[in-house]
């Protein structure tokens, strides 16, 4: 019976979102007002203050941060070295309530933009429509900032030109989230392939965003927590209750 309640409480501590998935632990930058936004590494500190995670042995590099008021994405994609210019494109989605639907919601979201651009579209789930994936396009938030370029000799990983995508999500659009569903892809037009974070999703739809429920997670160890969290609520209170059993227990021998 004490062994069953422990169970209970480990899992309400630690929540029941059991489903595995590639994750990546963003982390907390106090720096990010120094990211200068023209589409590749510019200097060697200006995404050092990052998470670094990767995939297609370690060509496609995703780095992340966030100053609790921006998410900020780094593709760089050392492999893509044959450009098609507005028409290959960098993509990161956040599936704000990380609940695996096989139809996008409106709780999900895409930002893409085309190498060369400086001018990013906005799409959001939830829509009726088959045709376009069940993806609307919307306005921009005023401060969504994403440019499409390629590298020089300052990138961090290669010096060989390549296309790197770079993105400032302020991070009203999905609301705060110590987890969040995500993907990240550079699509390359010569190949018609996406290149993705995570590695080699299916994406046989009209806009090549893959289904939510394929995504990855985005998890931020360093969010802050409510002064009274359920959780840990739930976990004295049951602690409580098993140091009572355990005595009442050891009373009836």
């Amino acid at each position: 019976m004490i062994k069953g309640i422990i169970a209970i409480i480990l899992l309400g501590f630690f929540g029941f979102h059991l489903v595995y998935a590639d994750q990546i632990l963003t982390t907390y930058r106090d720096d990010g007002n120094q990211t200068i936004f023209d589409g590749k590494w510019t200097f060697l500190q200006e995404w050092k203050r990052t998470s670094y995670n990767t995939s297609y042995g370690d060509t496609f590099v995703v780095r992340t941060g966030h100053d609790h008021k921006n998410l900020y994405v780094l593709i760089d994609f050392t492999a893509q070295q044959k450009f098609s210019k507005h028409s290959d494109f960098g993509i990161v989605c956040i599936d704000s309530k990380d609940d695996k639907d096989d139809q996008p919601q409106k709780d999900d979201y895409c930002f893409i933009v085309t190498l060369g651009s400086r001018n990013p579209i906005t799409l959001q789930g939830g829509s009726s429509l088959e045709i376009n994936n069940h993806y609307t396009r919307i306005e921009n938030n005023p401060n969504l900032v994403a440019v499409g370029g390629t590298s020089d000799e300052n990138d961090r990983y290669s010096p060989i030109p390549h296309t790197t995508y770079e993105f400032k999500i302020p991070v009203e659009i999905f609301g705060a989230s110590d987890r969040y569903g995500f993907f990240a892809g550079a699509y390359v037009a010569n190949e018609n392939k996406m290149y993705s974070w995570p590695q080699d999703i299916k994406d046989d739809t009209i806009f090549h965003i893959p289904s939510d429920s394929s995504w990855g997670e985005m998890i931020s160890p360093d969010k802050s927590l409510p002064e009274f969290p359920w959780p840990a609520l739930a976990l004295v209170s049951s602690v409580g209750l098993i140091i009572y059993l355990t005595r009442f227990r050891a009373n009836l021998f």
